[in-house]
């Protein structure tokens, strides 16, 4: 790691803990190398670094909108933890085949499947293409949620930390083998991918996939050391 890297990041874990209260023991059980994609639930801008930056010196490379490059510090940041641009609305091949170099490094790709923040917090309809590449690659996944970011405005008008409640889920992985994968087995691929995310959530929090029953037939928990 670069020195401006280690600056960077000890600057932000620094901010970090003065204006949040982060428990980071959950952050152990995530596994320590990869290749293994994290699915995070996505609702402020602040939990994609929270994410990189403790979860050190493990290698993650997120998967980012692509209008974050279009301002000199966060296009700064963005290059410094090689992260890749995505268009939310049109997931290209580009994108596709960077996903899969990092996978293939034996590297960690961290992906927001509801491809856009909550404002609320709640859980929002995934995006298919999460679903392609896992299936692609035939990867563990491990369900990361983050809540409290959405309280932020809240507390910091008080002077308060703002608390900031981490789960992490076991790893799973796709049961289906490496055939095509259609239209369909995306959809229902997804489903269940955002329902492991939805069950570690609070009800209040579980949104789109608030009423869905959880079956699971398509992934089941891996042995990911």
């Amino acid at each position: 790691m670069t020195l401006k890297a280690r600056i960077t990041n000890a600057t932000l874990r620094t901010l970090f803990r003065l204006f949040f209260k982060i428990d980071r023991r959950e952050f152990d059980k995530m596994p320590r190398s990869g290749p293994f994609m994290i699915i995070a639930n996505h609702t402020s801008t602040f939990d994609g670094p929270l994410m990189y930056v403790f979860m050190q010196p493990r290698k993650m490379i997120a998967m980012a909108k692509q209008e974050l490059w279009d301002h000199w510090f966060t296009r700064y940041i963005m290059n410094l933890w090689e992260s890749i641009p995505v268009d939310r609305e049109n997931m290209g091949r580009q994108t596709m085949e960077q996903c899969f170099e990092v996978l293939d490094r034996k590297d960690i790709l961290a992906i927001a499947p509801e491809g856009t923040r909550s404002k609320d917090g709640c859980l929002q309809q995934g995006k298919a293409g999460v679903a392609f590449i896992a299936h692609k690659k035939q990867v563990p996944m491990v369900p990361i949620v983050i809540t409290g970011f959405e309280r932020f405005k809240q507390h910091i008008k008080r002077c308060r930390r703002t608390p900031l409640t981490i789960r992490i889920g076991k790893p799973f992985r796709i049961v289906q083998g490496t055939g095509r994968l259609d239209a369909s087995g995306r959809e229902r691929l997804i489903e269940e991918i955002m329902l492991r995310l939805a069950d570690l959530m609070p009800e209040s929090h579980r949104g789109f996939y608030a009423d869905h029953q959880v079956e699971y037939t398509l992934t089941c928990e891996s042995d990911l050391a």
